[in-house]
């Protein structure tokens, strides 16, 4: 067992960030270029996601670009339970709009 693994993690935290420790992270969000959405606005969305992922996840990147629909893909995590906060993480980022200038 690695240093960095636990056999009983303390919290929920500790256990994620294990796992993210040795997996880089890919996320690939389209939006549908007919939402009319400024490239300001993706800017500052692509931004508050890494200030929200990027302690949970250091090796992130993320790739924000209009398209013909919405969409998400990520890559790179194998645990469900990681896959599950990000989405968790990228909603609650969407829904809290405080980031919108």
């Amino acid at each position: 067992m690695n240093s960095w693994q636990k056999s009983e993690p303390t919290n929920t935290t500790a256990q994620w960030m294990s796992s993210a420790e040795v997996t880089f992270m890919r996320i690939e969000i389209m939006i549908d270029k007919e939402q009319k959405i400024s490239q300001s606005t993706l800017d500052a969305l692509e931004s508050e996601l890494y200030r929200n992922l990027r302690p949970l996840y250091p090796k992130t990147a993320i790739r924000i670009r209009k398209g013909s629909a919405n969409g998400i893909e990520l890559t790179g995590l194998k645990l469900d339970e990681d896959k599950q906060r990000v989405m968790e993480i990228m909603q609650q980022v969407w829904e809290d709009d405080s980031w919108v200038h």
